[in-house]
């Protein structure tokens, strides 16, 4: 026990040290427009909040719907104007590759889940969390078809207007989304987790684009896990309360470093931050307040424990369930077909 322990101390302490290792000092020759600044900060976009940190730093915090072109043009105005050194995005690092990929090629693999893919899945992250992963995926091909756009749009238009800023860096400021879903099925009793699975699967998630935008009040993906958390208050804790506290530590510590301009001066820091507009209001109630103290227990993923043998039917009962319906979300033709290749092979 006391090697897992250390084991497992060890990567917390990773966890942190990565939030900072990629936001240190560098030399950037950026223009602020002081002038156009001021104008903008007075007259702020209504999903825009400044919030101020040590030495004169500032951050814009960019309040976004995922699945919203009005977002994208929130986020490209922003970054725009005020020409930031660093842009803290709402994703882990696991999660990056939706940044370099274009739209239909999103598009393509979300709805088109193959079998190699969902055993690759399974086999990096377990049955019961690999189903979820799967599931998850199958909602979000769902809301691909339907809306006929890809989520992550926002992150990917603050990824191309950083590179056009020279010296402006990008940082993932979201808790690696391995531990949040460890820690979510860890606070779920095994019935709590096949009650989820269930609504995930049978109820009816449709949304129109217009849709859409009445939800940039507030963010489609939160509102539906706020509707999940009325019965299941735990997941709101882990996905909404927790990743507060790790995107403000994030954006606590972008506003913290240090950059230079070309005569060796050091600048207040300007930040952007492109979250889901269901954080804005906890980010700003944490604003400045978050400790290394307050981090560490919300990288702990629980150990699991062994469970009797009428639990490990019930849930195998649900599981195959699970199955057949999320075959039903995706090309299940190829995947029957891949299956009979790997089983020859």
């Amino acid at each position: 026990m006391g090697g897992e322990d250390s084991e497992r101390n060890l990567t917390e302490e990773n966890e942190k040290k990565e939030v900072r290792s990629q936001v240190h000092s560098v030399e950037v020759n950026v223009d602020q427009g002081d002038d156009t600044v001021q104008v903008f900060d007075s007259n702020l976009p209504k999903t825009v909040s400044l919030l101020h940190g040590p030495n004169g730093s500032k951050l814009y915090l960019v309040g976004t719907a995922h699945f919203s072109l009005e977002s994208q043009e929130d986020v490209s105005k922003v970054i725009r104007t005020v020409k930031p050194h660093i842009v803290v995005v709402e994703l882990c690092r696991s999660r990056s590759s939706i940044l370099r990929l274009d739209e239909k090629t999103i598009e393509e693999e979300a709805c088109n889940l193959s079998f190699a893919k969902m055993k690759e899945i399974v086999k990096e992250n377990g049955f019961l969390q690999g189903m979820m992963n799967i599931l998850l995926l199958s909602v979000s091909a769902q809301l691909t078809r339907d809306l006929g756009m890809a989520p992550g749009g926002e992150f990917r238009r603050a990824f191309q207007e950083v590179k056009k800023i020279p010296g402006c860096m990008l940082h993932f400021g979201d808790r690696p989304i391995h531990i949040t879903l460890n820690r979510a099925l860890a606070v779920l009793s095994w019935w709590q987790r096949l009650r989820l699975a269930y609504s995930l699967v049978f109820e009816n998630h449709t949304f129109t684009k217009a849709d859409v935008e009445q939800f940039k009040e507030s963010d489609l993906l939160a509102s539906i896990l706020k509707k999940m958390s009325t019965e299941f208050p735990e997941i709101g804790e882990v996905f909404i309360r927790e990743r507060d506290l790790y995107l403000t530590f994030s954006l606590q510590a972008a506003v913290s470093c240090g950059f230079y301009n070309e005569a060796n001066v050091c600048q207040p820091t300007v930040a952007v931050g492109v979250v889901g507009i269901g954080h804005t209001p906890g980010i700003k109630e944490l604003w400045m307040k978050v400790s290394d103290e307050d981090i560490q227990p919300i990288l702990v993923i629980e150990q699991k424990k062994s469970r009797g043998i009428v639990k490990k039917t019930i849930i195998a009962g649900g599981a195959a369930l699970l199955c057949y319906q999320i075959s039903k979300r995706v090309n299940f033709g190829s995947l029957f077909n891949e299956l009979i290749h790997w089983l020859r092979h």
